[in-house]
């Protein structure tokens, strides 16, 4: 649900120990149990709000609305999946995981108090701010009702190239015609680009527009103080936030994993330490999901394997288009997936090694510019799988 949680998806990796992969698979299945349930986890989409919190942390840093409704939108995603977690008992490990979590509501109601969704500064961010707003449209309205009556009033209308007010650099104006400017009495701030018209502030309403330059510029001072003043409050939680969106990121990364499950009919394999490869019922997820995409009625045919203990060697052979290769990249796959704490498209049953090395040569692999033949390129593969193997790798070597 935000970028940041791709990137982290796009860096899944096997994990370092068989603890760290049971926990993830926990997660996992704790989120799908609420699914089960019929109250399936809900995240919000949120923005990277990394930037944003480095920017803040030195001392005097200010944001800017957009920027503090970024990070309001984050911590709105993290209450609403702290209710849904803190509300179910069922799922020890997902409490586990955010028990430290707050949400931050005390941060939350001064943005929604201060900012909108589109990082527009509120009238309720401060009773200053609201007094100035409606002095400023009082005597906006003011202006325009003398400048309406400037218009209509006959002995100026006559030199007018048209009858709207307008502004130019800020100050309220009137379209005058050019060979006329000298009748009406004002301040030109700006000339049409055809050269016939000139926007003219008339004499009358110049004390009114600045006073509204004077209340805009007290708007601006208590729009800054109202940045400054969140900006401060959410600096002294920075480390905490950023620590709360981290931990987001990595539940958003678990629930995509658990929808993927979920879609494919995933289960959660064991992890052994006996080196030995157990799969059932394994199928590659691509082709599933190739299958699924042009909505055809066939189903990919399962394959099992068995290998480990006395029989630590296993040699495929068959026809061409036969299925040897992607036999093997099924196992390698689903291997990686499970090490990584995903759950396989295999039956429950099955059981993978903790190993750290697999260690692959499979495809052409020429190489022009190291002027490598495809046979040499293999042989150098090779000889790399024989000197980097021991007891803890796998190897697999297509058409060897």
């Amino acid at each position: 649900r935000s970028d940041a949680s791709k990137w982290s998806v796009l860096s899944i990796s096997p994990l370092n120990s068989i603890e760290d992969i049971n926990k993830r698979f926990r997660l996992i299945d704790e989120i799908r149990l609420m699914s089960q349930k019929g109250k399936p986890l809900s995240i919000s989409p949120f923005p990277d709000i990394e930037p944003f919190l480095h920017k803040v942390r030195p001392e005097g840093a200010v944001l800017d609305p957009v920027e503090l409704s970024g990070i309001m939108a984050f911590l709105s995603t993290a209450n609403s999946i702290l209710s849904q977690i803190r509300d179910n008992t069922d799922i020890s490990f997902l409490n586990s995981l955010t028990e430290e979590m707050t949400g931050h509501p005390e941060i939350i109601s001064v943005l929604k108090r201060s900012i909108d969704s589109k990082g527009n500064i509120l009238d309720s961010a401060s009773v200053a701010l609201k007094e100035l707003r409606v002095r400023i449209k009082g005597l906006e309205n003011r202006i325009r009702k003398k400048l309406e009556d400037i218009t209509r009033d006959e002995r100026v209308a006559a030199f007018l190239q048209d009858d709207f007010i307008t502004q130019r650099s800020g100050r309220w104006v009137i379209p005058v015609r050019m060979d006329s400017k000298g009748q009406v009495q004002g301040v030109v701030h700006d000339v049409s680009r055809s050269g016939e018209t000139a926007f003219i502030e008339p004499l009358s309403i110049i004390s009114l527009s600045n006073e509204l330059e004077n209340l805009i510029a007290e708007q601006k001072a208590e729009e800054i103080r109202i940045l400054r003043s969140i900006s401060s409050q959410i600096r002294a939680l920075v480390s905490e936030i950023d620590a709360e969106y981290r931990t987001v990121i990595y539940i958003d990364v678990l629930n995509s994993i658990a929808l993927f499950a979920d879609r494919l009919g995933m289960e959660t394999p064991q992890i052994n330490e006996q080196n030995v490869v157990n799969i059932v019922n394994a199928r590659h997820p691509l082709l599933m999901l190739a299958f699924q995409k042009k909505d055809m009625p066939q189903q990919v045919i399962p394959l099992d394997v068995k290998l480990g203990g006395n029989n630590a060697v296993m040699v495929i052979t068959g026809p061409n288009a036969g299925g040897k290769t992607i036999t093997i990249k099924t196992i390698g796959l689903l291997i990686l997936m499970a090490l990584s704490g995903m759950p396989i498209p295999a039956d429950s049953s099955s059981s993978l090694p903790f190993v750290h090395n697999l260690l692959v040569d499979i495809g052409d692999q020429q190489s022009i510019e190291s002027n490598l033949s495809t046979f040499s390129a293999h042989i150098s593969n090779i000889s790399r799988i024989l000197k980097n193997a021991d007891s803890g790798t796998i190897a697999l070597i297509d058409e060897l």
